[in-house]
């Protein structure tokens, strides 16, 4: 499901992977230094907006895959609202004999917010970039290494072998008697009778690959021409332009809030 969305043609899909590296690494600088709660909700709503209407992801899904966020960030609300490092002065109500306050509340609201911002441009980032395409453009204008960029991609591209391996050796330990067995002693043989088999698949995997790389000039040494060329566009720009506009408005429109 995920290769669907990534492989979508759709405005944010056509974004430079490294320009929403660099954006999401930017909008979580920006909020570490927020506390009000309105900053980081206003965000967490363009985010979404943006996820639905420039990469075409469902609200039901952004939704969905967003729930471990959400019960995150209802976490911080109840931490510092029960239990906080310095109680406000505004007392709302009593819990359990607990009393509630309202700046509590306000910074439990304001790091919760603040998780699912940083959760919603995590799956901004996800959703809408192929791995394969975000390692070429890290080889191609991030200037990373072609050894480690495609041994990288390389070792992606063997986790569908090795899941086949694991459920073709899980039959064939079952055909010969030693099925599944109940109990943590029963699930640690059974791990171990997994684990040397796959390990030594993997050596050897690994050990054709490197071999397979060096043999055809994956290692660095030499200028490279490439099939897939990733350029910047007139797209990140109107990207980095956009994400920019809506930090800037959001810090200076803070004042009307805090």
């Amino acid at each position: 499901m995920l290769e669907q969305y990534q492989t979508n043609n759709h405005f944010l899909q056509q974004v430079n992977p490294l320009a929403k590296l660099i954006a999401l690494l930017v909008v979580i600088a920006a909020m570490i230094f927020v506390f009000d709660p309105w900053t980081p909700f206003l965000l967490w709503v363009v985010s979404v907006l943006m996820l639905h209407l420039l990469g075409g992801i469902p609200v039901k899904f952004i939704t969905l895959i967003s729930i471990p966020f959400m019960l995150f960030g209802l976490t911080f609300v109840w931490i510092n609202a029960v239990f906080p490092a310095e109680r406000g002065e505004l007392i709302l109500f009593s819990l359990f004999g607990l009393p509630i306050a309202l700046e509590n509340i306000q910074t439990g609201l304001s790091l919760g917010f603040r998780s699912l911002v940083f959760g919603t441009w995590s799956l901004l980032f996800v959703l809408t970039t192929s791995p394969t395409i975000f390692l070429h453009s890290l080889i191609q204008n991030g200037k990373l290494s072609p050894r480690f960029g495609y041994g990288i991609m390389a070792a992606y591209r063997l986790i569908p072998v090795f899941k086949n391996e694991w459920q073709q050796l899980k039959l064939a330990h079952r055909i010969r008697g030693l099925g599944e067995k109940g109990g943590l002693i029963g699930r640690y043989r059974q791990m171990k009778r997994y684990a040397i088999p796959l390990l030594a698949s993997a050596i050897r995997k690994a050990s054709r690959l490197a071999i397979a790389m060096e043999s055809k000039g994956f290692d660095g040494s030499r200028n490279r021409t490439y099939y897939r060329v990733i350029r910047w566009s007139s797209k990140d720009a109107f990207f980095a332009m956009g994400v920019s506009s809506i930090l800037t408005v959001l810090m200076i429109s803070r004042q009307w809030w805090i």
